[in-house]
């Protein structure tokens, strides 16, 4: 079959929301699991069973950020190939696959197959009854998305056994023994299903946003119930509304009731200039493409007699209503400017907002525009258009009301309204098209402004500038097409693309160097673990295992990555290695003292080079050398003596001799020999290392920095907490760091959350240096441990994961929501309208 070309936009929307969410799902039924392992385990009075369970918790811990990782891929591909398997589907309804193998094929597997065969369908007997009732409305909602005449729960690609099988897939690949896998698997089912059913309602109130209606489930009737029923009564002789509507059942046509009837509204709500069309007929004229079939026809004379009055009201009103002047607006925008950013309140605006002359000319008389609408809609010629006019200005309204959006950029779309006004006289439902060029200018246009949160600063007027001029241009042309709104967006993104340009050349460096000490550190674990499985390690003091495990394993691994000549050991880092380890050998250098004498200086040569190669601050290896000095200086002395006697043998003078027993370093300074692997490898997980030029290049905040402070003891003024209205999750964070009786549970969920919903591409305030830039999440490590934010200019923010917990904590850093304008718009539309009525009552 051939899917519909007007709902493939919305299967990759529901995808990519899918994706989206995978990540923060496979994260919480994660620690829900680790949870009921580690009840499990204490309850437990088995020791191999608590054995068994303490080491699927232990796995669980260690796959847990390899998951969140893979898992959102794997849920991407699941659907992708089911939306692939649809297309070679007949229209035919098949009942839905059974995963329950039967007894003979059951008795052929391994038996590693049959658990895996068990847990598979233990997972999908758990999540089926979890998810029923969302399931069915999804199936309904998704065959009309995929242009189904009837409901075929089998080709929804989010079926429950789609998404099990990705989970199955990402178990799979972690590579533990079937006992750990299973456990694992059997303690992720049930929160696996509440997500399920969490991530089935996002996706039903995606689709039915976007004008969805249920598809009808087929009517079967078996030949002896179809004869029962004739029998009773043949359907056509059935009368009234019941009868109608069995009668179009059985023709496959909905029955009646299903769609609401259309009713023509009053002529004087059609002409007003003040949109009365009802939300739910705005929705459905934007979003079903057969509305303009069904219901558009021509107007009545008497439209036509009530628009002409409303015309001589808005001229009345156009000449009775003074204009603010320039000079007014500049004052108000003055007291703003003089406010901190984040202390700045929201600025209303809506389409009858007056706009600076200055700029904006004719357009920025409300009454101006208004007329505009009022004329168009005296040149209509069906229903259709004028639904057109009142859409568009409805939609602007509420666009020209979301307070995320810069003031600015809103007045933009305010005086972008008149040559909107004139497209949908010859396109009534193009504010419907996602891919129609005038839709995604002002999607563009206001994406592209969450780059900045400061109105007055220099970097925003370079944006908004050329937005004002494709605007005036556009309202100029009295007949701009498609055509023209499409050559001006492109015109914004070349410009755009060319400053990106500029600013990806500026963090390049940063990106690079964290990507290579990513790569180094993976690396220097590898050389690490194979030191620590040398025999030569046994006995060697903990300070020197202590720097190879760490120091030693990085400079090992930077040579090796940046040899181009492809040596085996560049440097010969490695083979020192051997040397070092046997000089603090005690017994072997004593009985060798003049092999020490000889390989000393070279020891202590290649260690300084190979650590002034790394970038390593010579004055963190001081005690290091110190003790290595202390380690060799019981042969070394001996050397001395010996040359001493010889000199005093043969008459020459002679320094006094020194005690030798003062030889090796105490066990404070140097440590013990003998420790393990274990218990001296640094943990790695929060943060490669990295040498001072590459914290520098990277922008890396350290964890002394000021910013993880909290808000209270930072620049006043510069971090106090933003409108809720501006930046909800930033308030909200700040409000809940200053209150004393606050959760702390609940705080530290929500801050999960808000790690979460950090993805590529956020949008972040974030406080540094005693101001608060708009920054970008540009690169997260695979792990999740290390985050990358990019402000203007280029200039890179990197800091590890508990430093963005603390910058959450303490309010410094606030998720900007940057979900689509226009989307946002034609779902909250009826909300603002309720609310307007309201307000106009009180």
């Amino acid at each position: 079959m051939q899917l519909p070309n007007q709902h493939s936009t919305l299967l990759r929307r529901s995808t990519h929301e899918a994706v989206f969410l995978a990540s923060s799902m496979i994260d919480r039924c994660a620690e829900a699991a680790r949870v009921t392992l580690e009840e499990a385990e204490n309850k437990s009075t088995i020791p191999l069973q608590r054995q068994q369970l303490a080491d699927a918790m232990v796995a669980l811990a260690r796959h847990r950020a390899k998951m969140r990782t893979r898992f959102p891929s794997c849920i991407e591909t699941a659907i992708n190939h089911a939306l692939e398997a649809i297309k070679d589907t007949d229209l035919n309804p098949t009942p839905r696959p059974s995963n329950l193998a039967s007894l003979e094929s059951v008795t052929l597997m391994a038996e590693a197959e049959v658990s895996q065969f068990v847990e598979t369908s233990r997972l999908q007997q758990t999540v089926l009854p979890v998810v029923e009732e969302r399931l069915t409305r999804l199936d309904t909602l998704m065959s009309s998305a995929l242009g189904l005449p009837v409901v075929r729960a089998d080709l929804n690609p989010m079926r429950p056994e789609v998404l099990c099988g990705a989970l199955m897939e990402v178990i799979e690949e972690l590579g533990e023994p079937p006992e750990a896998r299973n456990l694992m698997l059997r303690h992720l089912t049930r929160p696996f299903a509440d997500e399920l059913n969490r991530l089935y309602e996002v996706i039903i109130r995606l689709l039915e946003e976007k004008g969805i209606q249920e598809a009808r489930y087929r009517l079967r009737l078996t030949p002896g119930a179809m004869q029962t029923a004739s029998n009773i009564m043949p359907l056509q002789a059935m009368t009234g509304p019941l009868g109608q509507g069995m009668a179009n059942l059985a023709a496959g046509a909905p029955m009646q009731g299903q769609a609401q009837a259309f009713q023509m509204p009053a002529m004087a709500d059609l002409a007003s200039a003040e949109p009365a069309v009802p939300y739910s007929m705005v929705h459905d004229f934007l979003y079903q493409p057969q509305w303009v079939a069904h219901h558009d026809a021509p107007l009545p004379p008497s439209y036509y007699e009530a628009v002409r009055r409303e015309m001589q009201t808005c001229a009345a009103v156009a000449a009775s209503t003074p204009m603010p002047s320039d000079r007014e607006l500049y004052a108000a925008q003055q007291e703003r400017r003089a406010l901190p950013v984040m202390e700045r309140p929201p600025q209303e605006l809506d389409v009858q907002a007056v706009l600076p002359q200055k700029v904006w000319g004719e357009v920025a008389s409300p009454q101006a525009r208004t007329q505009t609408l009022v004329q168009l809609k005296s040149q209509a010629k069906k229903v259709s258009q004028v639904i057109g006019l009142d859409a568009v200005r409805a939609l602007i309204d509420q666009v020209a009301g979301d307070v995320r959006v810069l003031p600015p950029v809103r007045e933009a779309f305010v005086a972008l309204e008149p040559a909107l006004l004139r497209l949908a006289m010859s396109d009534p439902r193009f504010m419907g098209d996602e891919t129609h060029p005038a839709r995604r200018l002002v999607e563009s246009i206001a994406q592209r402004s969450f780059k900045y949160n400061d109105e007055f600063s220099k970097e925003f007027a370079q944006f908004i500038e050329p937005v004002r001029r494709v605007v005036r241009e556009l309202d100029a042309q009295k007949d701009a097409t498609a055509h023209d709104f499409d050559n001006h967006l492109q015109d914004l993104e070349s410009r755009w693309e060319e400053e990106d340009q500029s600013d990806s050349a500026s963090h390049k460096n940063g990106l690079q160097s964290i990507h290579f000490a990513h790569d180094r550190q993976a690396l220097a674990d590898k050389v690490a673990w194979g030191f620590s499985l040398r025999s030569d390690v046994e006995g060697a003091p903990k300070i020197v295992l202590d720097f190879l495990y760490n120091t030693w394993a990085l400079v090992i691994a930077h040579a090796q990555l940046t040899d181009t000549r492809g040596q085996l050991d560049p440097g010969g880092y490695l083979a020192v290695v051997t040397d070092l380890l046997w000089s603090v050998n005690h017994e072997a250098a004593m009985r060798q003292p003049a092999h020490l004498f000889e390989i000393v200086p070279h020891i202590v040569q290649t260690l300084r080079r190979g650590l002034e190669m790394l970038g390593h601050d010579p004055k963190d290896s001081n005690r290091f050398f110190d003790a290595l000095m202390r380690y060799h200086k019981p042969v070394l002395r001996l050397r001395r003596v010996r040359s001493a006697l010889d000199a005093e043998a043969s008459g020459a003078p002679t320094s006094s001799m020194m005690d030798l027993n003062d030889d090796l370093p105490d066990a404070a300074e140097a440590g013990q020999g003998g420790s393990s692997f274990a218990e001296l490898k640094a943990d790695t997980s929060e943060q490669p290392w990295l040498a001072q030029r590459e914290l520098a290049a990277a922008g890396f905040m350290p964890s002394s920095s000021p910013e993880l402070e909290p808000a209270a003891a930072a620049t006043p003024g510069k971090a106090s907490v933003p409108s809720p209205a501006r930046d909800q999750a930033g308030a909200a964070a700040t409000a809940n760091a200053a209150a004393p009786g606050a959760d702390a549970d609940e705080q530290q969920a929500r801050h999960r959350a808000d790690l979460a919903r950090l993805r590529e591409d956020t949008w972040v305030d974030l406080f540094s240096h005693g101001e608060w830039l708009r920054a970008k999440l540009t690169w997260t490590s695979g792990n999740g441990s290390l985050f990358m934010f990019v402000s203007h200019g280029g200039q890179p923010h990197t800091m590890t994961r508990r430093s963005c917990e603390k910058l959450l904590r303490n309010g410094h850093l606030r998720l900007v929501d940057s979900s689509e304008v226009v989307n946002k718009a034609l779902s909250e539309m009826k909300d603002r309208k309720k609310r307007r009525r309201t307000a106009a009552a009180a």
